[in-house]
């Protein structure tokens, strides 16, 4: 065999090792709900050793609620999984229509406020959950007022740029 014949394998041979290949958009549908799994287990176990370690009745209250939280978070992500309805948000915290987006904002915005007023009156633990609290309601409305327009943009005639 001569030189030629082995270059023109190479071309091939990259080809369909390529072909082989999964892309990056599988491996991370597979290892998402995974990931997505370990922190809430670990949000599970981090809530128990907390209860377990309180000094005060509202450190106790705080971690058996992030603990009963996590539990029912990761038994809706097992049973989503096994009913095979995976996306890009194993938990479905994305609203699609405008109404559902008015009141979920709502909701957090309140259930942030209760975070502040948590963390005023709380020392400790609680405190720190408080502001967790709110930290986490603002950024899921900012997640969802993100998704909310760009899918609003996506389905424009004109391609979604901004009138001028």
């Amino acid at each position: 065999m001569d030189d030629t014949s082995h270059a023109a394998m190479r071309p091939a041979k990259t080809a369909a090792r390529t072909a082989r290949r999964a892309p990056i958009r599988a491996i991370w549908n597979w290892v998402a709900p995974w990931f997505t799994g370990v922190l809430l287990a670990g949000a599970t176990l981090l809530g128990f050793f907390t209860a377990s370690g309180a000094e005060g009745p509202d450190t106790y209250a705080i971690g058996l609620v992030t603990a009963g939280l996590a539990l029912v978070a990761l038994g809706w992500l097992v049973k989503s999984t096994f009913d095979e309805r995976t996306g890009r948000w194993p938990l479905k915290i994305l609203a699609e229509r405008p109404e559902s987006l008015v009141l979920l904002v709502a909701l957090l915005t309140a259930i942030g406020i209760g975070g502040l007023f948590l963390a005023a009156d709380a020392h400790g633990a609680a405190k720190t959950a408080g502001y967790a609290l709110f930290v986490v309601c603002l950024l899921v409305i900012a997640a969802n007022l993100k998704h909310y327009y760009d899918e609003r943009d996506s389905r424009r005639p004109d391609g979604g740029s901004a009138p001028d």
